[in-house]
């Protein structure tokens, strides 16, 4: 050991032993200690969050009404202007940003598949940005590790030589041009990797520390030393006259087969290799506090797997206090993580009840984070969650996120509703007028059969619909009222939108920051700033000016490349958004809950494949090409976080929370629990007496009721003032199948709005082929001598022509309708020569006693044709399937037989013959079949006969709900049992239709 090495230890009390301990000196003699002002002092920490913790102990314990604290910092921030004092000629880079890297990066990638177009590897980057773009990420992630670890790569023959598959081969030839190119990129634009330069920073100020020009006391505490540099650093400052090092929970106990069999995957291995480094033996290395209870069993519970042999007979593992080890540990072992989240909330919630107390969720599990966050806005408390949020989250760069999803998808009515949403989409507008306009924005323009494509469409598709919508009598009552005064402003609330959005309707290459400037722009248009920016804001001002200066680095791109580069670095800059000054609970990610404490410590996720997570070498180097370049095993990894396990559960009170399930998938519990389990075990303890069987109790009756009310089948019964007594022949088959449906509509008055979808409705289609052969009975009526296809094609034409933009209605709807068109004619010129007259969309109605009450049932036919011998022929023209006789006998299909009872008792005008000879449903779909005839009369079914009784059954119908008691039923005879109705949710089907009764 070295003379002047002094390394110390401490459990995880760490931060506070040091506090008392620098309070008095430490590690100062009694002569040295009068030479030195506090000030003067120096201590280095692992993260500024814990400086800060350290500068709240110092002052605490102090007790003083002033102090003038000692200079603490994170072990990387050091302070350039010493540096450079001490060497004027010193010219170090400046670091490159996360983004600008990125951007080189997809540039060489870029070049790599130019130059290798016969790999696969590479032809699937240049059809796929998405891959380039996680290529350069991964790749980024690699360029970190190998900076850190300060590893001089070469992919040389000896890697190449390797047993390898030849997507990996691939993956060298990359990597082999990145190393080489990527140091020549970043010197031309002198700048250099972040972790690069920190580490020169550090190793400077590790020669700076033995040059001796910090003549005060130095400590740095809590580090283990993973990285060269820092350790480096470390060993400088155990050198020091007046420094010393702080090691986190070092195993003083460990005996030499442990200390031998320490492989990466153990927690004290990083510090085994410092000490070697620095020359030090373990034994040499001073405690600042008697180790605990609970850190001695720790130390035996993570013992190297060659030496847990010695469970059973180590004398360290007998000599120690189990009750006094185990006092103060929980465990909750939940049945799915949701319950986890939740009981980790509930213990949160408890400790807010007692003053000043505080508690602290450890884990690595973000998912868990974020849920156990949102289980406690339940009581509405915030928590302090270290990670922060992304800037997507918030504000205008949530808002940005939704315009750059509207891109992606084209404008989709979805995407563009979800924007219009935004709070902050006010478009120049006052904030409830931009809503209101943009809610009939929605209804009118996105709710509609075929939406507009893209931005240039929008006022262009408002203009076509006005006349539509004026002269639908089925429009739906919400745009009646739209209809109105506000239809200018919303044209100009189109306009608006229109051109927020339009410059990003483009296609083909150009540089990214024609592309940024575009987004910027349209971000500015869509929400206006009269403010300053809120602080947020400000984050993504600034954000987006930094990614400005470096675009000039991004590949020449579509803007749908950009886009996925611009969210990634949006992604990557986290906020904190402000919380209560006097925060008590908080989360923390394993690097930032070093030296923190909490009176309550809940090690949360404990689970395999979530801590520690799974040994992953990445998608560039496997294990073998890690050996061979020198590059460190992902064990290690394993080793850091086992460290943070056991420095984090030697707090006094502590809670290990693990889920046993992921929705059905079965979890494992974390090795460290297993481990403490078999430990135990060997004294006859076993887990389950400490499991938290209280708290779980609570969680799940936090929703509990005492009662539940079963919900069975509604069965609304209005009173019959209000009951229709109007129906039309088409609602007569919804009244028997769901007069639930009915009451909905009829009585309530609720109608359904269109699905926000760019899929066609099959009812559309029916729309259009009937109103073209509509007209084109008018036409010829007025033209008998007019070529009738050709009439028919154009009539077509012009009731096709406010859709004809639509690519499935141009090349599928369309020629369907030429084919029946053709069909349709000749069928008609050969079956209809003694027709005398036609009726087309003709309209009427017919007056009937049910219960003694006047009710109407009215009608709208397709066509009526009046024969010469003055019979009647009665069609409804299908686009679908028509329904089946014994459908049609059983009355769930009564239209067409409704129709002719109608016909015979005078409902469609007095000068209309009152024999019908027949009803006939033809089919006009334009298939295979481009026409069908389907006649209803004949010896399966007579029509009059059928007709009679249906007009007879509907009289029935409409009396029965003349009784106050006869309720709307739902769902009575549904066609089929899965079909779905547009009131399902109302009903409340999904509660009662299992056991509907």
């Amino acid at each position: 050991m070295s003379a002047k090495a002094s390394v110390w230890t401490a459990g995880a009390d760490l931060a506070d032993v040091l506090a008392e301990a620098v309070l008095t000196g430490f590690p100062l003699d009694d002569t040295q200690r009068t030479q030195f002002q506090m000030s003067q002092w120096t201590i280095l920490v692992p993260t500024r969050r814990a400086a800060r913790k350290l500068d709240d102990l110092l002052f605490q314990k102090a007790r003083r009404g002033g102090l003038v604290l000692p200079r603490i910092r994170p072990i990387g921030d050091v302070d350039e202007d010493d540096i450079t004092d001490l060497n004027p000629d010193l010219d170090v880079p400046e670091p490159v940003t996360k983004s600008t890297r990125l951007f080189f990066l997809l540039q060489l990638i870029d070049q790599w598949a130019d130059e290798n177009p016969q790999v696969e590897l590479a032809q699937d980057v240049r059809s796929s940005p998405s891959q380039c773009l996680g290529l350069a990420q991964s790749l980024g992630e690699l360029i970190d590790q190998i900076e850190t670890e300060e590893v001089a790569i070469t992919v040389d023959e000896k890697v190449f030589d390797l047993d390898l598959a030849e997507h990996r081969i691939a993956i060298l030839s990359l990597l082999h041009m990145v190393i080489e190119k990527l140091p020549q990129v970043l010197l031309k634009n002198h700048v250099m990797g972040q972790a690069a330069r920190r580490n020169k920073l550090i190793r400077l100020e590790a020669q700076r520390i033995r040059n001796g020009h910090i003549t005060g006391p130095i400590l740095a505490v809590g580090s283990t030393g993973t990285n060269p540099a820092t350790r480096d650093l470390l060993a400088a400052i155990a050198e020091h006259p007046m420094g010393a090092v702080v090691l986190p929970g070092l195993d003083l106990s460990a005996d030499a087969a442990t200390w031998i069999a320490m492989s990466p995957n153990h927690p004290q291995y990083a510090m085994k290799m410092l000490l070697e480094e620095f020359g030090v033996l373990a034994s040499e290395v001073k405690p600042l506090r008697a180790i605990s209870a609970r850190a001695q069993l720790l130390q035996q519970v993570l013992r190297p797997a060659e030496t847990t042999a010695q469970w059973h007979k180590s004398e360290a593992l007998s000599a120690i206090d189990f009750a006094t080890a185990m006092h103060g540990v929980k465990v909750i072992a939940a049945p799915d993580r949701h319950t986890e989240a939740r009981a980790i909330a509930v213990l949160m919630r408890q400790t807010l009840a007692t003053p000043d107390k505080t508690a602290a969720l450890v884990t690595p599990d973000r998912d868990l984070a974020q849920r156990v966050t949102a289980e406690l806005r339940r009581w509405n408390v915030a928590i302090d969650d270290s990670a922060g949020q992304t800037l997507l989250h918030f504000g205008r760069g949530q808002l940005l996120d939704l315009l750059m999803a509207s891109v992606e998808d084209q404008f989709s009515p979805a995407s563009l509703v979800a924007l219009l949403n935004h709070p902050l989409c006010s478009l120049g507008l006052e904030q409830s007028k931009a809503k209101h306009l943009g809610q009939c924005f929605e209804i009118i323009a996105l709710r509609q059969d075929i939406p507009p494509k893209h931005p240039s469409q929008f006022v262009s598709t408002l203009s076509t619909l006005k006349p539509l919508l004026d002269a639908d009598r089925h429009v739906h009552a919400t745009i009646k009222t739209m209809l109105g005064g506000e239809w200018v402003e919303l044209l100009g609330f189109a306009q608006r939108l229109s051109s927020a959005l339009l410059p990003l309707q483009v296609t083909g290459h150009n540089d990214f920051n024609t592309h940024l400037e575009r987004l910027k722009m349209a971000l500015d248009l869509l929400a206006p700033r009269d403010d300053a920016p809120s602080s947020i804001d400000q984050v993504l001002d600034d954000l987006l000016l930094s990614l400005a200066q470096d675009g000039h680095h991004h590949p020449t791109c579509t803007l749908a490349r950009a886009i996925a580069s611009l969210r990634w670095c949006l992604r990557r800059q986290q906020v904190r958004p402000v919380t209560q000054s006097l925060q008590r609970l908080f989360i923390y990610g394993l690097p930032e809950a070093r030296m923190m404490t909490a009176d309550l410590v809940i090690l949360g996720g404990l689970n395999e494949t979530i801590w520690p997570a799974s040994a992953d070498p990445g998608p560039w180097v496997n294990r073998s090409m890690r050996k061979e370049l020198g590059l460190q095993q992902p064990e290690r990894d394993i080793g850091i976080t086992a460290h943070d396990f056991a420095q984090n559960m030697d707090h006094p009170n502590v809670v290990l929370s693990y889920a046993q399930r992921k929705g059905t998938d079965p979890l494992m519990v974390s090795r460290w629990v297993l481990r403490l389990m078999a430990v135990l075990q060997t004294k006859a303890i076993t887990l389950d007496q400490f499991h938290d069987t209280e708290t779980l109790a609570l969680v799940s009756n936090i929703d509990r009721v005492d009662a539940v009310a079963t919900f069975g089948v509604p069965r609304p019964r209005p009173p019959v003032a209000i009951r229709p007594k109007t129906i039309s022949v088409s609602d007569v088959e919804k009244l028997r199948r769901d007069p639930y449906a009915v009451y909905a509509r009829k009585i309530l008055q609720l109608n359904p709005l269109k699905a926000l979808s760019r899929d066609l409705e099959p009812r559309l289609r029916g729309t259009l082929f009937h109103a073209a052969l509509a007209n084109w009975v008018k036409h010829m009526l007025l033209e008998p001598s007019a070529d009738a296809l050709q009439t028919l094609l154009r009539v077509g034409q012009e009731a096709f022509a406010p859709f004809a933009d639509d690519i499935e209605v141009k090349h599928f709807w369309w020629p369907r309708f030429e084919r029946m068109a053709k069909a349709f004619v000749a069928w008609d010129q050969e079956h209809c020569a003694d027709v005398v007259a036609r009726l087309v969309e003709h309209r009427g109605k017919v007056e009937f006693q049910a219960a003694g009450v006047p009710h109407f049932l009215n009608a709208q036919a397709d066509r009526i044709d009046v024969t010469q011998s003055r019979h009647v022929k009665l069609y409804d023209y299908k686009t679908g399937g028509p329904p089946t006789k014994a459908q049609i006998k059983a009355g769930f299909n009564p239209q067409l037989t409704l129709e002719t009872a109608m016909i015979m008792k005078g409902g469609f005008g007095a000068n209309l013959p009152d024999t019908v000879e027949d009803a006939i449903y033809l089919t006009i779909s334009g298939g295979t079949k481009p026409i069908d005839i389907s006649a209803l009369n004949g010896k399966d079914l007579d029509l009059i006969t059928t007709a009679n009784r249906h007009f007879a059954g509907l009289i029935e119908l409409m009396a029965g709900y003349q009784n106050p008691d006869t309720p709307y039923l739902p769902r009575v005879a549904t066609f089929k049992e899965k079909e779905t109705s547009d009131y399902d949710h109302l009903s409340r089907y999904a509660e009662w239709s299992l056991g509907a009764t």
